[in-house]
């Protein structure tokens, strides 16, 4: 077939407004790529900067209205000083030009500035192109359940904006435009199968990229400052969920061991430096445990993006199956790297309360705080009174319980001394707040103590059979040092005991919980978020986590142990040849049953110019045997060049209708083609 011609509303024409007829075809197609270009850039709303989406609607607005009025085209030299500027834009706005928000900026601007040149059907095809990279780099940014409607609907309006955006002549019918899509992208759905179980996987996902610096942090850090868990705990966001294998822990048991803080600088604690926390093997966890005094648990725990390296397990971890992660002394279970994308891992721990240490507290643990007189006279009062250390514990809880200390998620802001102040005058507080006075209270005693931070509790899912562990469940606790052992001390179960049995809602006054989100939901709502949740858990365990270890656990379930890449890569490539001949074979037994006239009027013809002319090869193409039959037959040039291009304007551009098949064939049975007597 000829390419596109120049089409004529490419140049100004004096006088002339309005829509002519044979650019309507044009014009449609220019509103499929626009469709096209709003569904691949929304995904982007809140990743990229509000001007790049206004450049790109002017853009898209402008060329339509070229398009209507007859306007030129920008040049060569506009349209390369447009990249330039949008290329320095993008640099000086993000300050970078690599990147996930800096490159979706840059190549959403590129799709703007490609398409003002849009003058054939080869130009149109690269900004569909484009687009579905601009479509496929949101799944990068997004990649639960509620960004499939999305994709799924770039991919059929692509292919719709393809079919109708390369033809010459009227774009196809709507009916026949969506038989033809559904057609295809249903041949490529068995293919894309058999390449998503079967094409060999590199660890890690494929569609992950490393976030920036400025990259939001979520969930805990490395230090704890009061009020930093009661803004967490006002946040749905999922943390982790857990499945359990076996029996499952009652809920107070549920707590998942995050950074452990010993220094306290009298406000914030922090965590030590890695060349301070001695590594442990599993053998030194077990051993450190009384494994006949609490129950033990196994349960795979699925974490999402967090940015900081604790992994979370279920207090007290005793093995744990994650690459290049380290266990400390503290029990802080850490990977190698930040989790800066879903990671799952298979776990097993014991509910235990305490665990033993044959190391002595550093000096750090027994570090006491300065500025707070009153709080060191009420530790002399209690010590006077208590007959051992445990005593002594046993009478602050009771002070917690009995006295009227307050638990609430907006506490009051202290001043330049914290616990004084929190201890004789606000006495409302969250969870960090009740942890931290009490392991303050016992280095005053001269009790080592220290505060770990990490979550409590959780949701159980019914319909999915796991666990929910949201933001909104962080919490912060004690350990002090009796007899050897590191015990575990909860003060916010003496001041809201309902937080640790029944979770956050039962804990915090009515009125609060109706404000925070997802906590005084009706039941229905309720139901409804946890068929949400189980969806995609579903997703993220069986199609984003979907990786190295699960393809080879696919392949043995089939009888390949231990395969190898290129075991995988042969396995791979025999399913897709096999699904290629079987679709082939499918098509040409469709094709047998339901009869073609035009391809049958088309047969006859060459048949007609073999006998006349010469035999159609094998491998010619239609135009190509139409232009060679022509200059061997010049009195026969324009009825050949007539019917082919009819043949092939009916076989390739849409189905034609039975009128126009009908007419096709009587054309050719009337074409007379004179045999020429051979010279002599």
């Amino acid at each position: 077939m000829r390419p596109d011609p120049e089409p004529c509303w490419e140049s100004p024409a004096a006088g002339n407004s309005g829509l002519r007829r044979g650019d309507r075809t044009a014009f449609i197609q220019l509103l499929w790529l626009s469709l096209l270009i709003g569904i691949a850039s929304l995904p982007h709303w809140h990743g990229v900067q509000r001007w790049v989406l206004m450049v790109l609607a002017g853009t898209v607005a402008w060329r339509l209205a070229a398009s209507w009025w007859h306007w030129p085209l920008p040049g060569r030299l506009v349209r390369g000083s447009l990249t330039l500027a949008g290329t320095f834009a993008v640099v000086f706005f993000y300050r970078r030009i690599s990147g996930l928000d800096a490159g979706s900026a840059l190549l959403i601007l590129m799709l703007a500035l490609k398409l003002l040149e849009t003058r054939s059907a080869r130009d149109r095809s690269i900004v569909i192109l484009i687009a579905w990279f601009v479509l496929f780099a949101s799944f990068l940014r997004e990649q639960s359940v509620a960004a499939i409607p999305a994709l799924l609907a770039g991919v059929v309006v692509g292919t719709l904006a393809l079919l109708q955006s390369t033809r010459a002549h009227a774009i196809l019918p709507a009916t026949s435009a969506a038989a033809l899509a559904g057609r295809l992208l249903g041949q490529a759905v068995p293919l894309a199968l058999i390449l998503f179980l079967l094409f060999p996987r590199l660890p890690g996902p494929f569609w992950a990229l490393p976030s920036g610096p400025g990259s939001g942090q979520t969930g805990l850090t490395d230090q704890l400052n009061p009020g930093d868990i009661s803004l967490l705990a006002q946040s749905d966001e999922v943390a982790f969920r857990v499945r359990f294998f076996g029996p499952e822990p009652d809920p107070a048991q549920l707590y998942w061991r995050g950074p452990v803080l010993e220094r306290f600088d009298g406000r914030r604690w922090r965590t030590q430096p890695d060349s301070l926390r001695a590594r442990l093997a599993q053998a030194d966890a077990v051993s450190a445990i009384d494994q006949a005094a609490a129950p033990g648990f196994d349960y795979e725990i699925t974490l999402e993006p967090h940015r900081v390296r604790w992994l979370l397990p279920l207090e007290v971890p005793v093995s744990w199956e994650v690459p290049d992660s380290t266990l400390t002394s503290t029990l802080e279970l850490l990977s190698a790297r930040p989790v800066d994308r879903r990671v799952a891992w298979r776990g097993q721990s014991i509910a235990a309360t305490s665990f033993a240490d044959r190391e002595l507290p550093a000096k750090l643990n027994r570090e006491v705080p300065g500025n707070n007189p009153q709080a060191l006279a009420l530790t002399a009062r209690l010590r006077g009174r208590s007959s051992s250390d445990a005593d002594y514990l046993a009478r602050i809880l009771a002070m917690f319980g009995t006295e009227e200390f307050y638990y609430t998620l907006e506490p009051p802001v202290l001043g330049s001394r914290p616990l004084d102040e929190f201890l004789f005058g606000t006495r409302a507080g969250f969870c960090e707040h009740y942890a931290s006075a009490f392991a303050a209270l016992a280095r005053m005693a001269g009790i080592p103590a220290r505060v770990v931070a990490g979550y409590q509790g959780g949701e159980r899912n019914p319909l999915g059979d796991y666990w929910i562990v949201r933001q909104s469940d962080a919490h912060a606790w004690t350990e002090v040092w009796l007899d050897g052992r590191w015990i575990r001390y909860d003060p916010t179960g003496a001041v809201a005991p309902e937080r640790i049995q029944l979770g956050l809602e039962a804990a915090l006054p009515e009125s609060v919980g109706g404000q925070l989100p997802l906590i005084g939901s009706t039941a229905w709502f309720e139901r409804m978020t946890l068929s949400w949740d189980a969806m995609n858990a579903a997703w993220d365990r069986w199609v984003l986590a979907f990786g190295p270890d699960q393809q080879s656990a696919l392949l043995a379930t089939l009888g390949l142990v231990a395969p190898s890449v290129r075991d995988i890569a042969l396995i791979c490539a025999a399913s897709f040849g096999i699904a290629l001949l079987a679709l082939t074979l499918f098509g040409l037994r469709r094709h047998r049953v339901s009869r073609d006239p035009v391809e049958e009027a088309w047969q006859r013809l060459c048949r007609t110019l073999g006998g006349a002319f010469r035999p159609r090869a094998p491998a010619e193409g239609p135009a190509e045997y139409a232009r060679a039959a022509a200059e061997a037959r010049p009195d026969l040039a324009a009825p050949i060049s007539s019917l082919t291009a009819q043949y092939l304007r009916l076989r390739y551009e849409g189905a034609a209708s039975a009128a126009e098949a009908r007419r096709f064939s009587r054309l050719v049975r009337e074409l007379r083609v004179p045999r020429v007597r051979a010279p002599g």
